[in-house]
């Protein structure tokens, strides 16, 4: 009788590099749990810039049954010596994991986790470019300069020189820039349009008695929150039966944060609800009439995608990350950016007309069907893992 010898097929193994738990939990989590079914995943963060949002993240982690390690390195830091340490420690770390495949995303994450790649020689390398808008869309010191140099000299010459990588960018303009700076080729880099809306679970929702102006943010300079303060103030005094509200974490730690002096006269503000951290977004929606987002610079971003899902026009700026999450003057409008009276003058041509609201509302829901699918990211980012495990 011959016996034949069954071979272990070997589990490949992912390992997520991000800035903070957070931005996994809200970006990169339903990727993990779809990949949970073919790989073992394990998540490396670094400090959370919010207590708050590391608090309902943590639960939802473990709910979700996916392990991860926290790092001491963090998105504000740019101490070089504290984060040469910090980078040791991460090797280490994800040496003892010994992953197949890196997938970073965020600045310091991808900054962090390419150099890991590099030094590990880690067969696959995945770049989330969510977004660049604190490197573009803020005046810089010299130290924060000297950073952005850095970060581009490492990925142009280290981290972007791996031979088995696939970068994913959020809207065109990024697509273009990164291809052209660091020579990319087409298989190189490919353009998703978000991280996409759970569309059974963020339905059409009917806005016709709604009167808020929502801004879903959190509470830092570059999301426009002066401006929609300020326009937000002379709305009220027209319009005293709409509600103006700011719903997003006031304890986020980062370059561009606000002072508590600052915080302390937003919570202070009578014309303008600061609620703080919402866990469920969903609730706020469902009696919001138009979704702002004066944004200076996203990716793509997730809360215009989650205004389109629920059928909810917006209202934002013609810059990149946002001007791509609409279709002008179908599901929304824009104004200019760090312009609060343009900013007025676009809320208030919507809260002026109630059939404009119904007709970008309708087009939104179609739009973000179009667009926005979270299956689609979903079976986009499968693919990619298989592709990069056949080219190791």
């Amino acid at each position: 009788m011959k016996y034949i010898r069954k071979q272990s097929i070997k589990i490949k193994k992912i390992a997520y590099i991000i800035n903070h738990v957070d931005f996994f939990d809200s970006h990169i989590s339903p990727i993990a749990v779809k990949a949970k079914k073919k790989f073992k995943v394990k998540l490396f963060c670094g400090k959370s810039a919010s207590l708050v949002m590391k608090k309902y993240s943590l639960k939802s982690l473990k709910k979700k049954k996916i392990s991860f390690v926290q790092k001491n390195f963090s998105s504000s830091n740019i101490n070089v010596i504290k984060e040469f340490f910090n980078l040791i420690s991460l090797i280490y770390s994800v040496k003892k994991y010994d992953p197949d495949i890196i997938h970073c995303a965020t600045p310091k994450g991808i900054l962090l986790g390419g150099l890991v790649s590099f030094f590990l020689k880690t067969k696959s390398l995945i770049i989330f470019n969510s977004g660049m808008g604190f490197m573009f869309s803020n005046k810089l010191n010299l130290m924060q300069t000297l950073a952005k140099k850095t970060y581009f000299f490492c990925l142009r010459y280290i981290i972007l020189k791996h031979p088995n990588k696939k970068i994913i960018v959020e809207n065109i303009q990024d697509y273009k820039f990164l291809k052209k700076k660091f020579f990319l080729n087409s298989r190189e880099i490919l353009l998703l349009r978000g991280s996409g809306v759970n569309l059974s679970k963020f339905k059409k929702i009917n806005i016709i008695k709604n009167k808020i102006v929502l801004l879903p943010s959190r509470v830092l300079k570059e999301k426009g929150i002066s401006e929609f303060v300020i326009a937000s103030q002379k709305l009220k005094k027209k319009y005293p039966k709409w509600r103006f509200v700011v719903a997003g974490a006031l304890d986020y730690k980062k370059q561009s944060g606000y002072t508590k002096d600052d915080l302390i006269r937003f919570k202070n503000n009578k014309n303008v609800e600061f609620l703080g951290y919402v866990k469920d977004m969903f609730k706020i929606y469902k009696k919001t009439a138009i979704v702002c987002l004066p944004s200076y610079r996203e990716g793509l971003s997730r809360s215009l995608q989650e205004a389109a899902a629920l059928g909810i026009p917006v209202v934002t700026t013609d810059v990149i990350g946002c001007k791509d999450a609409i279709i002008p003057n179908k599901t929304g409008l824009l104004c200019k950016a760090k312009n609060p009276l343009s900013l007025e003058k676009k809320i208030e041509s919507l809260i002026n007309s109630y059939k404009k609201r119904m007709i970008y509302a309708k087009n939104g829901r179609k739009f973000a069907e179009d667009n926005f699918n979270l299956n689609n990211v979903l079976i986009e980012n499968l693919k990619i893992y298989n592709y990069l495990i056949l080219n190791e």
